[in-house]
Order: structure tokens, then sequence, then C-alpha cells
């Protein structure tokens, strides 16, 4: 993979967290063991079978699951539950953002396979806008020869670079 590229996981990194969008554009590995991870592996393997083609790889994305649906592209974001709507959202946005670049206009839907939930996700103006003020906001973070400083967040317990983000800290 090109080094320089940002990619699906450094913009959903973004959504949550400025020094772990850091960490993931220098191609940091957040903690395999970390219990959240590893729930969210096992949904992403064990969901959607048979749905479509899963874990599609583009330049900067591998994108959950993708299917033809009535001559429409629809891509999964699979999440395990709906408190990551925020992060899983924009990621899908990129992910649509970068099959318009190549032609292909698709839909999206969060799926949500503990909730039995299908979020639709439309790509329209403001989402593009929106998309690419963080591939801006991006390009400035990969500049930073340093993270940013850490934030304490409801969210770091459960992240896999807490213990890179906090070691240290009494």
């Amino acid at each position: 993979m090109d080094e320089d590229i940002v990619t699906g996981y450094s913009v959903l990194a973004y959504s949550a967290c400025e020094r772990e969008a850091w960490f993931v554009l220098r191609r940091f590995k957040p903690e395999q063991d970390n219990p959240y991870i590893e729930l969210g592996r096992y949904l992403h393997k064990n969901s959607y079978e048979g749905k479509g083609e899963k874990e599609i790889s583009l330049p900067g994305a591998v994108i959950d699951v993708m299917w033809n649906e009535k001559k429409c592209t629809i891509v999964g974001e699979i999440k395990k539950s709906s408190k990551s709507l925020k992060g899983a959202r924009i990621q899908l946005l990129f992910y649509l953002k970068l099959l318009r670049d190549k032609n292909v206009e698709a839909q999206g839907f969060i799926l949500l396979p503990k909730e039995k939930k299908k979020i639709p996700i439309e790509y329209d103006e403001q989402a593009e806008m929106e998309i690419k003020e963080i591939l801006l906001k991006l390009e400035e973070l990969k500049q930073l020869s340093i993270p940013p400083p850490p934030k304490w967040k409801g969210i770091c317990s459960k992240c896999g670079f807490s213990e890179l983000c906090w070691a240290g800290d009494d």
C-alpha cells in the first residue's frame, strides 16, 4: 500500500481522535488483542455471509461488503453497535467518494448485525464537502512531526492505541 495515502481507517480514526488518526496515518497498528478489536473482527468475519463480496480492496480502502441490488451497487460498512455511527458514517462516505472517483455510483449502508439494523447513508453535496474538509485536515495532520497531545475521552478506554497514548501518564 502507498505509505502516503489517506485510508478509510484514518478517516474513521479522525472522527474519534486526531491523535489516533496521526498514529494511523503513520501506519501504527492498534493492539490486536484488544477485546473490542477482536469483537469487530469476529463480526466482520461472521456477519452477512452470502450477502455479497466481502473485503473489497481499493487503494486506501477495504470495503466490508458489497453487492448489487436491482442494478445498484450497495456498499456495507459493518459495525459493532450504533454507538459508532458518527465514525462509520464518515468512513462509509469516504468509500462512496472513492467509488465515485472511479465512476461507480453506489448506495451506502451501515450494517449493525447485533442490532439487526441497516442504516442508509447518502452521499450528497453536503457529504462531499464534509469529506473534502476531513481530507484537508488529515493532510495537515500528516505534516506534524509529533502527534497532537492526548485528550482523555470516554472512548479512550476501548481504543487499541490507549496504552501507546497514555504510556508514562500517571
